[in-house]
C-alpha cells in the first residue's frame, strides 16, 4: 500500500529573492528580483518590479539600474565599476514603500589563474549511445596576506546561426511565409517574394552552455599557497558547441566570508542532494535585510575581483576525431557533416537565434576571436 506523506516545510512564500553581483571587470552588472514560493506551489516564476534598484559604494558613488526585463535590472556598460579596496551594497526600494539593503561587501584581490587544461572523457549513460566530454581543470594561487576565499566558475560560450527569414505560419493546408522582423526580410504579397530591407539582427548569436554549479575554494587542497588541479566543470561534446568552437572561460572570484558561507552551503546542498542519506546541511543565509523591519529575505548581493583565463576547444582537440560529434537534434546518425559546415536544409532553424537558444545574445563576447 502507499501512504500519503505530508512534507512540513517553512512558509517562505512571497519572500523577496535577490541575485546580484558587482566586480572589477567591465560591466554591465545585473540584479535580479523575484518572489519565493512554497515547495508545493507550481505557479509560474514570480518576478518583482521595484521602484528603484541602486548600487552604492562607500565613497558615495551610486548608480540607479535600468529594468531591462521583468525583474531584471542592469547598470550602464560604462557606469559604476567595482574597485579593489572599496565596499559595495545594493538598495532596493519596492513599490509598496519598503526599502531593502545588503551588508556592504569589500572587494579583495582575486589572486591569479596560472593555467587551465582538460582531460577528454567518454562515458556510457544508463540508456543511449556513448557520450563524450572535456573535463576542465585549473591551477591558481591567492594573495599572501588574504583569506583567499574564492568562487570558481566555468562559462562555455559557442556560436550559432539561424534563419529567421524562413519562419512561416500555417493556414489550413497553406504555408505562409512569416519572416521574423529582426531577420531583415519582409514577405512581399504582391510579388510573392522575400525582400531584404535591412541587415539581420538575430541570425548570429553566442549561446552559453548550462553552467556548471560554482565551486568555492577549499583550504585543504592548497599546496604551498597554490591551488592545484581544481575541477571546474565539463564541456559536453555536442553538435552546436563544436560546429565552430567553444570558448572556455574560467574565473576565480574573490568573495567575502559571508558570500563564501552562502555559496558553500549551496554547493553542499547540491552535492548532498545526489545521495540518499544526505546530511543536514542548513540554510543559505542572505546578506540582505529590510530596513526598519524584520522581514526575512532570500538570495545574495556580493562583490569581488575577477581573475580569468580562456581557451578555445574545437573539433581538432577531439582525440577520436570529429566523427564522434552528434548530429543536430532531430537528425539521424550518419549525417555527412564536418565542423564548420552549415546545417543541412533538413535542419534549418526558422527562428530568431535569441529565441531558439537559451542563454544567448547577439553581442559578440569581448574575448571571442
Amino acid at each position: 500500500c502507499i501512504d500519503k506523506f505530508e512534507l512540513s516545510a517553512p512558509n517562505t512564500n512571497l519572500q523577496l529573492v535577490v541575485d546580484g553581483f558587482i566586480s572589477d571587470a567591465p560591466g554591465p552588472y545585473t540584479v535580479k528580483l523575484s518572489r519565493s514560493r512554497k515547495l508545493v506551489d507550481f505557479t509560474p516564476f514570480s518576478t518583482v518590479s521595484a521602484q528603484a534598484v541602486t548600487i552604492i559604494d562607500n565613497l558615495g558613488n551610486a548608480e540607479i539600474l535600468k529594468e531591462i526585463d521583468a525583474g531584471i535590472y542592469q547598470t550602464n556598460a560604462t557606469g559604476i565599476r567595482g574597485v579593489i579596496g572599496r565596499e559595495y551594497f545594493v538598495r532596493i526600494e519596492t513599490r509598496d514603500g519598503k526599502t531593502y539593503e545588503s551588508i556592504p561587501e569589500k572587494i579583495k584581490p582575486a589572486g591569479q589563474i596560472d593555467s587551465i587544461y582538460y582531460n577528454f572523457e567518454q562515458y556510457n549513460p544508463e540508456s543511449g549511445p556513448t557520450q563524450y566530454r572535456f573535463r576542465v581543470f585549473m591551477d591558481a594561487r591567492g594573495e599572501a596576506e588574504n583569506e583567499n576565499l574564492f568562487l570558481w566558475k566555468l562559462i562555455g560560450t559557442y556560436k550559432v546561426i539561424t534563419s529567421p527569414k524562413l519562419h512561416f505560419i500555417r493556414d489550413g493546408e497553406l504555408i505562409i511565409p512569416d519572416p521574423r522582423p529582426c531577420s531583415g526580410y519582409i514577405w512581399n504579397r504582391k510579388t510573392l517574394t522575400l525582400d531584404n530591407v535591412k541587415p539581420c539582427e538575430c541570425c548570429e548569436c553566442w549561446a552559453s552552455l548550462v553552467p556548471t554549479s560554482p565551486r568555492v575554494s577549499n583550504q585543504e587542497i592548497v599546496v604551498n599557497g597554490n591551488f592545484k588541479k581544481i575541477d571546474v566543470g565539463i564541456i559536453p561534446v555536442e553538435f552546436w558547441p563544436f560546429w565552430d568552437k567553444t570558448m572556455v572561460n574560467v574565473e576565480q572570484i574573490s568573495i567575502s566570508k559571508k558570500a563564501f558561507d552562502y555559496w558553500k552551503t549551496i554547493q553542499d546542498q547540491k552535492a548532498g542532494a545526489t545521495g540518499l542519506f544526505q546530511p543536514a546541511i542548513g540554510k543559505a543565509t542572505s546578506n540582505i535585510f529590510l530596513k526598519n523591519g524584520n522581514e526575512e529575505v532570500q538570495g545574495l548581493f556580493y562583490a569581488g575581483a575577477i581573475s580569468k583565463k580562456i581557451l578555445f576547444l574545437t573539433a581538432k582537440e577531439l582525440p577520436l576525431g570529429p566523427g564522434i560529434i552528434p548530429p543536430p537534434p532531430g537528425l539521424g546518425p550518419g549525417l555527412p557533416l564536418k565542423p564548420g559546415d552549415p546545417p543541412p536544409n533538413t535542419f534549418i532553424i526558422r527562428e530568431s537565434c535569441i529565441f531558439a537558444f537559451a542563454h544567448s545574445t547577439t553581442q559578440k563576447p569581448i574575448d571571442w576571436n
